[in-house]
């Protein structure tokens, strides 16, 4: 399993070993995509007819589940023929405007090297009908006029969006891997690190990943990173705790928005504490002014999202939330090289913001004090309170008592106790 780069360096003080997993050991070569043989196969026999000059259909459409090495494919067969590869993911904005200049441009002039280029597509079943508009549509005349092969990938075929393009596309289907080559991708990445992880635990991690080799790498760098390579020690996967700079660190440096948005999932940091954290330090990894600006209208956005969240809590939108952060982290990057940090904590916000959740946290005991003595919450503040506060101060275990009678977090009592 080759690294991501032969060199030691990625971009100003970052090394490869900094990287999340899923970036180190993407696949260089076509060869080293791991299962999907026959896909892989047809892949290169229909660029081989574009370098001859007689290709069947002038696009392909890879399809299967996420993880199964259908953008690693395009991007590792392009390192083995040379040519330039060009790239419009999830991420970007494709809607018939931007298709018709910017990706159309693209599949139609020649490149100021003579060589090849490939233009990818990726996740065109994931195209939205309001911010993607008419890009189907465009998309569809940009294949017709492409003197470039134009290679699409999709999760869902049987997406209703997809119908018009499997007319003119020649379609390669992608399979889950299977356990046996899951395993060896795993194996040599262990054996890369140095580190062994009982079979046991590659076995629950190969089977919950459900043949997505993205997830599964993800899942052993989280066991690796939290000490949980023996069997007994496994505990929940995805639960694995990580500091704050630990997800900033991961999240900055990710060239990826999927592995980007995974990162965040797992982590286990306060939704508006990270967007303090983020708030506080994006400058140091987008130094310049349209980078940062960026950064911080998605982190805005996300913001936005997260209030809707605490006011109605619409938990579903979480994973717009996520989305955003992600897209804002990976593509604000244009220049800023890929660096190490010394994140500053926030200063003033986080205290206010703190501030406010011990209020909240107050508020809430208030209430239940009320209820269970069964008075207005305004005599509870002025009569009940106060003994409630002396007694967890004096004693850590009638705290969590008085806590569990309340049914309350301790730190709403216990906190503001040793404060006074």
């Amino acid at each position: 399993m080759a690294r991501i780069s032969l060199r030691n360096k990625v971009g100003g003080s970052l090394t490869v070993e900094d990287l999340p997993w899923v970036e180190r050991y993407r696949p260089q070569t076509l060869d080293e995509v791991v299962g999907n043989e026959e896909a892989k196969r047809l892949l290169r026999s229909w660029l081989d007819s574009w370098i001859s000059g007689s290709p069947k259909h002038r696009a392909l459409l890879l399809v299967g589940p996420p993880g199964v090495g259908k953008t690693a494919s395009v991007h590792a067969i392009a390192r083995d023929l040379d040519v330039e590869l060009v790239e419009f993911n999830a991420s970007d904005k494709r809607n018939q405007e931007n298709i018709e200049k910017i990706v159309w441009r693209a599949a139609t002039q020649e490149t100021l090297d003579g060589r090849e280029r490939v233009i990818l597509l990726d996740e065109v079943d994931g195209l939205s009908g309001i911010g993607d508009r008419g890009g189907l549509g465009a998309i569809l005349k940009v294949i017709e006029q492409t003197v470039h092969p134009i290679i699409m990938t999709a999760n869902d075929m049987s997406n209703p969006r997809l119908k018009d393009l499997l007319k003119v596309c020649e379609v390669v289907t992608y399979q889950a891997l299977d356990a046996e080559n899951m395993m060896l991708v795993l194996r040599r990445i262990l054996e890369d690190i140095s580190v062994h992880v009982d079979q046991g635990v590659l076995e629950q991690v190969v089977e919950r990943s459900g043949g997505d080799l993205r997830a599964a790498i993800g899942d052993l760098e989280a066991i690796v990173e939290g000490g949980q390579q023996q069997r007994g020690g496994l505990g929940s996967i995805r639960d694995t705790r990580r500091t704050m700079a630990q997800t900033l660190s991961r999240l900055f440096t990710s060239s990826d928005v999927g592995v980007a948005r995974q990162i965040l999932s797992d982590s286990d940091c306060d939704y508006e504490e990270l967007l303090l954290w983020i708030e506080e330090n994006a400058h140091f990894h987008r130094a310049e002014a349209d980078e940062l600006a960026a950064m911080l209208d998605l982190a805005s956005l996300a913001d936005v999202i997260l209030g809707r969240i605490g006011r109605h809590q619409e938990w579903k939108l979480l994973s717009y939330f996520y989305d955003l952060l992600a897209i804002g982290a990976v593509e604000s990057r244009k220049r800023t090289p890929f660096r190490k940090v010394a994140y500053n904590q926030p200063s003033w916000p986080l205290l206010l913001w703190r501030g406010n959740r011990m209020i909240e946290k107050r508020a809430e005991a208030l209430r239940r004090v009320s209820v269970v003595a069964g008075v207005s919450r305004s005599r509870s503040s002025k009569t009940h309170w106060q003994p409630i506060e002396y007694l967890a101060g004096k004693n850590k275990a009638v705290a969590k008592h008085l806590a569990d009678w309340l049914e309350i977090k301790i730190e709403a009592i216990v906190n503001r106790s040793r404060r006074k």
